[in-house]
């Protein structure tokens, strides 16, 4: 019975190895087509000046660099799904992947990233004026499919890789008790908000020249900073400090409509969406902070941190891709890692933290009008 059981569920599972092959498949056609195009980008290159295919590799690998995106992040579900599930087997732990284990949970994820990263889209390409789309599909079925297949891998792709660096150790980081426990999460609350203040100043002061500079300095430093610290003083509790500083910082991004707002709104629409999951009694990276619990949203960071690496270097040669438009960076916006400027790339971190953080409004609303659908996490320190 034992030797049956092994038989049943191998250890390295089927789809490990269907997302590698996904992967390899796509990227192996890409570089084809990238040699065969003596390797010209998008948008140093317009698409009608590209080589046209001549037979049908050619042709194949032209139809892989439009569509390797969403293809690769298929695969890279497929492929985190394979090596949670055989981590999990390796240690016998029940729990597999989440994707086995929760699905319903997967499903709300993938399905609420799209409209999640459709507002972002309009935010920064069209809103901000942050980031250029450059060589889509002309036929409209073909590019709402890659929208929909793409959009929908981003939040769940984070957040397997957040599991899977929780798995690795990350769940153990700890603050023990006392008093470090009650400061820290006051520190960091207010010493990001204050270092993101700054920072922003000083880009208003010396590098930007957008329509940020027209809402002025004083102006930007009341904004960012008066709601949270107000609220500190007198309420003094860190879920409606965070609400605070989480209304200032969206607001003047709102308010400056300038590319330099992805800084503000990356980072306030974390502190002013998880005061709602915090007060609804559901997984809230403030009560991770309260209880010292600090591995989550370090996985989270981890796990945007991956992401962002894959989707850069996936992006890079393909044909239907975007670029980004942060002239506050100054020179070093041509400093970059692909299309992303190096210290644009930094987003990433905070990125994941917040798609996980919508998450959690969206489930605990659900459950609160009746639609109790996701599975609840196993733990404390579970992702997803």
């Amino acid at each position: 019975m034992a030797l049956a059981a092994r038989r049943d569920k191998p250890l390295l599972p089927r789809t490990l190895w269907i997302g590698i092959t996904l992967i390899v498949v796509i990227e192996s056609l890409l570089f084809v087509d990238v040699v065969r195009r003596d390797g010209l980008v998008i948008p140093n290159t317009v698409l009608s000046d590209l080589p046209a295919p001549t037979d049908r590799l050619g042709e194949s690998a032209r139809w892989a660099s439009f569509n390797v995106t969403p293809i690769c992040w298929v695969g890279y579900l497929l492929f985190f799904d394979g090596l949670l599930t055989t981590l999990a087997r390796r240690r016998r732990d029940a729990t597999l992947s989440p994707i086995r284990h929760r699905p319903n949970r997967f499903v709300v994820a993938w399905l609420t990233s799209i409209p999640v990263w459709c507002f972002f889209d309009y935010v920064n390409f069209k809103y901000l004026d942050a980031w250029r789309y450059h060589g889509l599909p002309l036929e409209t079925w073909s590019r709402h499919v890659g929208y929909f297949v793409a959009f929908a891998a981003i939040s769940p792709g984070m957040f397997l890789a957040a599991a899977w660096f929780q798995r690795l150790g990350f769940r153990k980081l700890r603050v023990g008790g006392g008093v470090w426990q009650q400061v820290l999460p006051w520190a960091v609350l207010i010493g990001v908000n204050v270092t993101l203040t700054v920072a922003t100043l000083l880009l208003m002061r010396y590098a930007t020249h957008g329509t940020a500079e027209q809402v002025g300095l004083t102006m930007t430093a009341a904004m960012l900073l008066g709601p949270g610290l107000t609220l500190t003083v007198f309420t003094r509790r860190l879920s409606w400090a965070s609400l605070g500083f989480g209304l200032g910082f969206t607001a003047w991004a709102v308010l400056a409509r300038d590319p330099l707002g992805n800084m503000a709104l990356w980072v306030g629409l974390i502190f002013l969406l998880d005061p709602i999951v915090y007060a609804l009694k559901g997984p809230s990276i403030l009560r991770d902070w309260q209880a010292g619990r600090w591995g989550r949203m370090l996985a989270l960071f981890a796990g945007g941190a991956l992401c962002g690496l894959l989707w850069e270097f996936w992006n890079y040669w393909a044909l239907s891709k975007w670029t980004y438009r942060l002239p506050f960076l100054g020179a070093l916006e041509d400093v970059r890692y692909f299309e992303m400027p190096l210290l644009g790339f930094l987003g990433f971190l905070p990125f994941a933290v917040e798609c996980w953080v919508v998450l959690n409004v969206i489930i605990v609303l659900m459950d609160r009008v009746g639609l109790r659908v996701a599975e609840p996490l196993p733990d404390e320190d579970a992702v997803m």
